[in-house]
């Protein structure tokens, strides 16, 4: 049954992929505002809402190191294993945008995350900062979003409002069959992990947190094959940023999040070292090309070997 319940899971995950990325690229065109606004938003959250809905379930059931695993093992997913494959797909290039404001913006949360776990937890004032930050870096989204949008007014002639519609109805769909999608996925999944005897954090770091960067890995895929690049790396960068500011911060809020675990500081130090790694390759190298992705899948595939 579990068997079975996976498998679905996974075809939701492509379905809801595939809808997700054709709304939303589509509805970005038809509204005048820029695939990477639309990947680091609505896309990135709705690929973020299996990581909040597991990590604030884990957090409340007391397998708090679960919690922390899923957001750690789920950010270190997304650059290594989702850019990676994304890269090997189509070589992503990197927009101005992701450089000036949303890479330091991941950059600064990532860092401040073992600022925030010197007393073995994040507790809930540490998530109400982060849930700050995370307003903050929105706000500063839709003013830029607003402020394109109406640059282009006059530059661009306008969509059908039947044609707008429909892209609103797939992007919906689309988010609707990915958090589905990954709840079976990450369910059945769990029950197979769980019953092999494995730790809380080994669980959440691998387990859960491959399940739920599934979204993300089809999405940024799909989107990389279809050329829209924008989205796709939008699409990890904003849901990395998602991970650590809202979905952190709205389980530390609800439920403190205390070590258990002292090997969750290696994988703090891990997911710390790879959006550091992401920054320069980025800004120096304009893009993320083929062979370079396929040394991050391998790095990936290495992490896990070693982390089991």
């Amino acid at each position: 049954m579990a068997v079975l319940l996976l498998l679905v899971g996974l075809a939701l995950l492509v379905g809801g992929a595939e809808l997700l990325v054709r709304g939303g690229g589509q509805l970005a065109l038809g509204l005048r505002i820029p695939a990477m606004i639309v990947g680091l938003t609505v896309v990135a959250f709705g690929t973020s809402a299996p990581e909040l809905a597991v990590s604030v379930s884990a957090a409340w059931k007391g397998s708090t190191d679960a919690a922390m695993g899923n957001v750690l093992g789920s950010n270190v997913a997304n650059v290594l294993l989702v850019l990676g494959v994304g890269a090997m797909v189509k070589p992503l290039a990197v927009d101005r945008g992701l450089l000036k404001r949303d890479l330091p913006a991941l950059l600064i949360l990532q860092l401040l995350l073992p600022l925030l776990c010197l007393d073995g937890q994040v507790g809930w004032i540490d998530g109400l900062v982060l849930l700050g930050l995370c307003l903050v870096y929105n706000t500063i989204l839709i003013r830029q979003a607003l402020k394109e949008r109406s640059a282009s007014f006059d530059e661009e002639p306008d969509l059908p409002k039947t044609r707008l519609w429909l892209d609103a109805i797939f992007l919906i769909l689309g988010l609707v069959a990915l958090v589905g999608g990954a709840q079976l996925f990450v369910g059945s999944a769990l029950e197979v992990a769980s019953s092999m005897g494995l730790s809380d954090r080994f669980v959440g770091l691998t387990v859960i947190a491959l399940g739920t960067s599934a979204p993300e890995l089809v999405t940024t895929a799909l989107g990389a094959w279809k050329g829209e690049v924008d989205l796709a790396l939008g699409n990890v960068v904003g849901s990395n940023i998602f991970n650590l500011a809202l979905v952190l911060g709205m389980t530390a809020v609800l439920h403190p999040i205390v070590f258990r675990d002292p090997a969750l500081w290696a994988d703090i130090a891990v997911a710390c070292g790879v959006t550091v790694l992401l920054v320069p390759i980025a800004l120096f190298a304009g893009r993320i090309g083929r062979v370079f992705g396929g040394v991050m899948f391998g790095s990936y595939l290495l992490y896990l070997f070693l982390s089991s």
